[in-house]
């Protein structure tokens, strides 16, 4: 072969070879339900970070995304003391002292409000959602789904559990809309069936960004302060380097802000993060302080408690598809 083919052919090769890229390393992660697992793949790939399985079960994960701190403690000895990896920049107040998860991003639990609504007063904290003034003008989810229950074990640490008990009772019996999801209370609200939602920051930003323009309340800033959740990544045993690799960088500053911005209502934990309109990041919200230990077994004692709800508190609540 004469040498000017060789020199194509070499070249042509390294041409080759240059176009092919490295294959990710796949990751087996578990996602909370409500939470969106399409995203944290999709970022994954696109950052050249990891191929990213979802599981149906953290038994079989090396990572897990979870909607709250309180799951991630759930999962006992398989979210070990020191695993997680450190996430530089974000408020203690949002960090687990034992190191058994780390945060990336946040919820918290806001009030939506219809446009033109003639109500009796400014609702401004969660706890106006039994106030007998707004009887039968509140849509939500049942108390015991979802949130439910670890929004009012939040509650109950930062205002008291006999406060909080008679909170659920007054809701029961103030004829709520009950919807079976945070996007029904959405409509609910947007067509007038309901004046006032208690819903999700992700279905916030929504309706900030929908036609209906609901008007988005962050509760209790002049009080106790918000719910706001950050959700957990958990570093399972058995995870590769890999798992461990993406786990560091999905809670770091990079990570965090490619999440946040494919998940509007996601608040970001740092400073300098963009949101969309109708979203706050979580440093600009007065927020109740919690312990994940203390939440995590109020939220247990709460979702026993809670599982017939409203059924059994009281009586005349209005049935879904009212």
């Amino acid at each position: 072969m004469a040498p000017v083919q060789k020199l194509v052919l070499a070249a042509l090769a390294l041409a080759s070879a240059c176009g092919r890229e490295t294959p990710l390393p796949e990751v087996r992660v578990h996602v909370s339900p409500d939470l969106p697992a399409g995203v944290l793949a999709s970022v994954a790939s696109w950052a050249r970070r990891a191929r990213v399985t979802p599981v149906a079960r953290p038994e079989d994960a090396e990572l897990a995304w979870l909607s709250d701190p309180t799951l991630a403690l759930a999962l006992g000895d398989r979210a070990r003391p020191g695993s997680a990896p450190a996430a530089a920049g974000v408020p203690e107040r949002f960090l687990d002292p034992r190191g058994r998860f780390a945060p990336l991003g946040a919820e918290a639990r806001v009030l939506l409000v219809r446009a033109g609504a003639r109500l009796p007063f400014e609702p401004t904290s969660l706890r106006h959602v039994g106030d007998p003034h707004l009887r039968g003008r509140v849509a939500l989810t049942p108390l015991g789904t979802g949130h439910g229950p670890v929004t009012l074990a939040a509650l109950a640490l930062a205002h008291g559990s006999q406060a909080v008990d008679r909170l659920v009772v007054r809701v029961a019996d103030n004829a709520p809309v009950l919807c079976g999801s945070d996007p029904e209370v959405r409509s609910r609200v947007a067509s007038g069936d309901a004046d006032v939602g208690l819903v999700g920051s992700p279905e916030a930003a929504e309706s900030a960004a929908s036609a209906a323009r609901l008007r988005v309340v962050w509760p209790d800033q002049s009080g106790r302060g918000a719910v706001v959740l950050p959700t957990a990544i958990v570093v399972l045993p058995g995870a590769g380097e890999a798992a461990r690799e993406l786990a560091s960088w999905l809670v770091g500053p990079e990570g965090e802000r490619l999440v946040v911005a494919r998940v509007p209502g996601l608040l970001p934990l740092r400073p300098g993060v963009p949101v969309p309109p109708g979203v706050e990041p979580a440093g600009n919200l007065r927020v109740v302080p919690l312990d994940w230990d203390t939440l995590a077994v109020e939220t247990r004692s709460r979702s026993e408690r809670l599982a017939r709800w409203p059924e059994g508190f009281t009586e005349g609540a209005i049935p879904p598809g009212r």
